[in-house]
């Protein structure tokens, strides 16, 4: 059984939180806390597809935070 490769998503820390973007989606968000980022990334990815037609939603599951 192959294993789901998960959604690469690049986090930057800003002066009033944090930033983050899909790295092969345009899908992006700030949020002040780590739990808010998460939550937002997975709206904004959800919300691409969608608008794409694409029949795929993601959960917190389905990303890799990775901070620069």
């Amino acid at each position: 059984m192959s294993k789901v490769k998960k959604l690469v998503v690049r986090v930057e820390k800003t002066n009033t939180g944090f930033s983050a973007y899909a790295e092969k989606y345009a899908a992006f968000t700030t949020a002040t806390s780590a739990a808010e980022l998460i939550s937002n990334m997975v709206e904004s990815l959800n919300l691409y597809f969608e608008a794409e037609g694409l029949k795929r939603r993601v959960a917190s599951r389905d990303l890799s935070f990775q901070v620069e």
